[in-house]
């Protein structure tokens, strides 16, 4: 079994605080990707909204989460040694390999399976995960 990410956010205040500082870094990603697209003044003003800076946030956090990577029996078992979690399976049941994440604020773990994709699945994962688990606690 692997891990990836950088943060796992065990309560609802460091979410928020983890949230909080990404909006410099989305505020960036956004500016560069407009200028790489030569947006002008008037052009970056128009489409450049707080919803745009927003989802550029949103996205930053989801993809820093993290995540298990590992055999689906793997997930079995650790699902088997963390009853208290709910869980939940995005794809199939006979798929080789699953990808996890465990969010303990919620006490639920949310789990994409897959045969031969792994990145696939682990930016499902994370999409999930965020809207799922994430958004409803930063968004309200």
């Amino acid at each position: 079994m692997d891990t990836e990410g950088w943060f796992l956010p065990e309560t609802e205040a460091e979410i928020h605080e983890r949230y909080e500082r990404l909006g410099e870094p989305a505020r960036t990603v956004v500016h560069e990707i407009a200028r790489a697209m030569s947006f002008d003044g008037d052009e970056y003003a128009e489409r450049v909204t707080s919803d745009v800076v927003m989802t550029a946030r949103d996205a930053l956090f989801a993809s820093l989460l993290v995540v298990n990577v590992g055999t689906a029996d793997e997930f079995d078992d650790w699902v088997a040694n963390e009853p208290a979690y709910e869980s939940i399976v995005i794809g199939s049941d006979v798929a080789d390999n699953a990808v996890w994440h465990a969010a303990p604020f919620a006490e639920t773990v949310v789990a994409a399976t897959y045969h031969h994709e792994r990145e696939a699945a682990i930016g499902t994962l994370r999409r999930q995960v965020f809207g799922r688990l994430y958004r409803e606690v930063i968004h309200g």
